[in-house]
């Protein structure tokens, strides 16, 4: 028993020590340095956490990121602050800002806002995108005639390029070669009631945003005052709270990890983000966190204790049934014994040879030695059953011996 016991016992523990893993779909579209930034979450949470499972999965625009996250096929997404609330999608923490780039051929006469979107061929992104909605409620701000405004979805024929995405390097600006940087204002404007001031007032989710000069080489030759919005990473509501909060807290904690991808991430990954501003409320795991108001024990380790009590459960079932098949089978084998005795307690009356007799009481002898050698190795059990048959394996030598007693003194009486 005690050879099995230890095996049993090992297997415990190793199981214990790995519960199930968790599975977790992370959805991104890959525009900027969002593949980059998910794949290294991917890493970062797969490393921290020995049970998680991170699944990536490349997205195909920021409504159906959120569609797959309210209809509780995705558990993680990198979407836009700019999108309209959802119900079963919350947000966890600010990633960085998206920057508002407004891209026009050099040839074009621009002096204001309105004289560069009206009858022009204008790239503003995917219909229903953020970039699309930001722009349409920019021609909403500024009051804008929509029957002007021609927008085309094919990017290479527009002379009017607008994207929302990180700050550009020099090779990704080779891309707009004869193209110059749309400014909204003047940079001394900013803080005396600019006009992005006035869009970021109307329109909360934004913010004013100066590229400096000098930062994108000749684009920049003077500041860009331009406008940002949030990347956020959100979560369906119905994930754990422990889950959400261990993923933000990891995140924003190893934030020197992120910064490496654009500085935008140095600034965009704080604990201190303005909340306030976000269009989806945030998911208590991550409230819990940025709160400090961290789980208890007995709720973080929750999942893993039901694991562990289910394993301990079941290999204490597994022990009992071992325990009773063991003894079953020592009963068994004591059992053999009793029906080898009782066949040769019923010759006895009809025993008529002495040398009969010997034999029996050998065989019974051979019997007893046998059953506690098994007695030694564990293999029978010093029971009341094994006591009875001991004491009736002598009764019945003692029954052959004085049945030979007898046939000798017939024996004797014959001869004489």
């Amino acid at each position: 028993m005690n050879k099995l016991i230890l095996p049993c016992l090992v297997t415990f523990l190793l199981i214990s020590c790995n519960p199930t893993t968790n599975h977790f779909s992370f959805i991104y579209n890959n525009e900027g340095p969002n593949r980059e930034i998910a794949q290294k979450m991917e890493k970062l949470l797969e490393s921290e956490f020995y049970n998680v499972d991170i699944h990536l999965v490349e997205g195909v625009g920021t409504d159906a990121n959120l569609d797959s996250l309210e209809q509780n096929r995705i558990d993680i997404a990198l979407v836009e602050n700019y999108v309209n609330y959802r119900d079963g999608v919350n947000s966890a923490f600010s990633v960085y800002s998206e920057v508002l780039h407004i891209f026009y051929q050099e040839r074009l006469d621009v002096t204001s806002f309105e004289s560069l979107m009206y009858d022009k061929l204008l790239y503003i992104g995917r219909e229903e995108s953020p970039t699309y909605n930001l722009m349409m409620d920019l021609f909403d701000f500024y009051g804008l005639d929509l029957s002007r405004i021609n927008v085309t979805f094919n990017m290479t024929e527009s002379v009017v390029v607008v994207e929302l995405t990180n700050l550009f390097t020099k090779r990704e600006l080779q891309n707009y070669q004869g193209f110059k940087l749309f400014s909204f204002d003047h940079v001394e404007n900013i803080g005396n009631a600019s006009v992005v001031e006035g869009i970021a007032l109307k329109y909360p989710r934004l913010e004013p945003f100066v590229i400096p000069q000098g930062a994108y080489w000749d684009f920049t030759q003077q500041p860009i005052v331009t406008l940002s919005v949030d990347l956020v990473m959100m979560v369906r509501s119905g994930m754990l709270e422990v889950s959400v909060n261990d993923f933000t807290k990891t995140m924003l904690r190893n934030r020197q990890i992120f910064t490496s991808i654009d500085p935008l991430l140095f600034d965009g990954l704080r604990e201190d983000f303005d909340q306030s501003k976000l269009n989806i409320p945030l998911h208590e795991g991550a409230r819990t966190f940025l709160d400090r108001d961290e789980p208890s024990f007995i709720e973080r380790y929750a999942e893993l204790g039901g694991v562990i009590l289910s394993i301990i459960i079941a290999l204490w079932s597994g022990i009992v049934s071992l325990t009773k098949w063991q003894a079953q089978k020592k009963k068994d084998k004591i059992d053999e014994f009793y029906e080898d005795l009782m066949n040769i307690k019923n010759k006895i009356p009809s025993m008529q040879k002495v040398a009969d007799g010997m034999s029996m009481v050998k065989r019974v002898q051979v019997a007893q030695n046998k059953a506690f050698e098994m007695l030694i190795a564990e293999k029978l059990v010093a029971n009341d059953s094994f006591r009875i048959y001991m004491e009736l394996s002598k009764e019945t030598i003692n029954e052959l011996r004085g049945k030979m007693r007898v046939i000798k003194a017939k024996l004797e009486r014959t001869t004489s």
